[in-house]
């Protein structure tokens, strides 16, 4: 004789009812786990309910599938230089601050006071770079030079020049009245001008640097070392910056005046302090009495790994390129990124990740 689960007998308690219909459906999902497990589909298997996969779903109108399902997105494998040699003890340099780091990984190579604010001086020249860039000028326009004849001897107030005679005269000659008249020639006021550059900086991850002139004259121009190597990798990403930091001279022409030679204040690029970098890729010189001798420099060695360098504080004006190819030096030499493993090696040394 049949039984009807939902059958209610007058005086029957009803919580039996609920029991029943919860036993029924528990059977059911239970009885079709069971079979699906043991058919075992690819998308209801043990390796599938521990990993995200791609599965393929039929659609009507097209023969196979399409992709669809869960994407992992791993993140990348960051693969760090390894110390493998003794780096120099901080005292064999004069520079109070000095910063060294790896511009592939962002890894610190080496660090003396890295996060010690210091007056950056005419390193400030290249977030006010930054900052004319953004207004994109017309590069062939011609402004008139302001400022005071004692800021610098490349030109004189009143004379007439291109905005690009007036950048590559800021940049490489480390023209005080260039920059000046660069940021004028863009109509902005001073303070909006000088606002910028420290928003600029924020928006770097500049967090201890204040600017408060467009030159670095003023030593309330305050960074660190660390930050100064995120300001000076921006400005080689920007394409006009790096080729003009790159040149190792320039002649300002002024009609009806003597030409005017200027070489670029970087003697590491000029081959004037001896050094043996595959390549020099640009930097920018700073002295003010408050900061000491001031430099920053990208190289890169024969294998293709850069590094940024900062030195601050210097107690000369040719011990801030020597210190900096000294350090720069030691930590090519005394550190091993993870492709530096030559023919010799392969068979007798693993390499090192």
């Amino acid at each position: 004789m049949s039984h009807n689960f939902l059958d209610i007998r007058p005086g029957q308690d009803r919580s039996n009812l609920w029991r029943n219909v919860v036993g029924l459906i528990v059977g059911i999902v239970g009885l079709g786990v069971v079979v699906l497990w043991t058919t075992s589909p690819r998308w209801l298997s043990a390796s599938f309910l521990t990993q995200k996969k791609t599965i393929e779903f039929p659609v009507a109108g097209f023969r196979g599938g399409i992709t669809g399902g869960d994407i992992v997105v791993l993140p990348p494998i960051v693969v760090q230089p390894k110390l493998i040699g003794e780096l120099p003890p901080e005292s064999d340099f004069t520079a109070q601050a000095i910063f060294v780091k790896d511009e592939e990984t962002g890894i610190v190579l080496y660090a003396k006071n890295s996060y010690t604010p210091h007056p950056i001086a005419s390193i400030t020249k290249l977030m006010s770079s930054l900052v004319l860039l953004e207004k994109q000028p017309d590069w062939s326009a011609t402004t008139t030079v302001i400022g005071a004849d004692s800021l610098d001897s490349h030109m004189y107030a009143g004379d007439v020049y291109t905005l690009e005679q007036l950048w590559n005269t800021a940049l490489i000659g480390s023209s005080n009245k260039a920059i000046l008249s660069l940021a004028h020639a863009i109509d902005w006021p001073n303070e909006a001008f000088v606002e910028r550059m420290n928003q600029k900086a924020r928006e770097l991850g500049m967090a201890d640097t204040s600017f408060t002139d467009p030159t670095g004259l003023d030593d309330t121009d305050i960074s660190t070392a660390s930050d100064i190597a995120m300001l000076l990798r921006e400005s080689l990403k920007q394409e006009k910056m790096r080729e003009t930091v790159l040149k190792s001279e320039y002649t300002l022409t002024n009609l009806g005046q003597k030409d005017h030679h200027l070489w670029s204040t970087n003697w590491l690029l000029l081959g004037w302090i001896p050094n043996h970098f595959e390549k020099v890729l640009g930097g920018k010189t700073g002295y003010i009495p408050a900061s000491g001798y001031n430099f920053t420099v990208a190289l890169r060695d024969e294998r293709g790994h850069t590094i940024l360098v900062v030195v601050l504080g210097a107690d000369t004006h040719e011990a801030r390129f020597v210190e900096a190819r000294d350090i720069a030096e030691a930590v090519f030499s005394s550190y091993r990124w993870p492709d530096d493993v030559s023919l010799d090696d392969v068979g007798t040394t693993p390499p090192l990740l």
